[in-house]
């Protein structure tokens, strides 16, 4: 849901950069991240171990966030001082990222349900 919005939000702030929009499209994906978004994330490690659960989670809500965090800024750092971006700029390269994120976000899905059918199977077997 959330790369959709975002794919969205870019396409239309590529073309049309103006700061209603910005506000607008900012407001679409904070209120999907936080209703929809941490739900689906936790969901995804129902499949998956105990052990392999805690470990892989906490990973994941400390180093690659915070990872993400300042790879994040460091590309706007580079786009504003040393390419010269404007909003338009950064929406297009926006669009191109939230493009790889629908794609991973579909393959992701895909595995999510191959594991939980898995799972089932076991469970059913037992």
């Amino acid at each position: 849901m959330l790369p959709l919005i975002a794919l969205t939000g870019y396409t239309l702030l590529a073309f049309a950069p103006i700061l209603a929009l910005v506000r607008a499209v900012k407001i679409a994906e904070n209120a999907t991240d936080y209703s929809i978004q941490n739900t689906v994330r936790n969901v995804l490690f129902l499949p998956t171990s105990r052990d392999e659960k805690y470990k892989a989670k906490q990973v994941i809500d400390s180093f690659f966030w915070r990872a993400g965090d300042v790879m994040s800024a460091a590309l706007v750092f580079v786009g504003v001082t040393m390419l010269g971006l404007g909003t338009s700029g950064f929406a297009r390269i926006n669009l191109v990222l939230a493009g790889i994120w629908l794609f991973l976000a579909v393959a992701v899905g895909r595995e999510y349900a191959r594991k939980s059918k898995a799972l089932e199977t076991d469970v059913a077997d037992r």
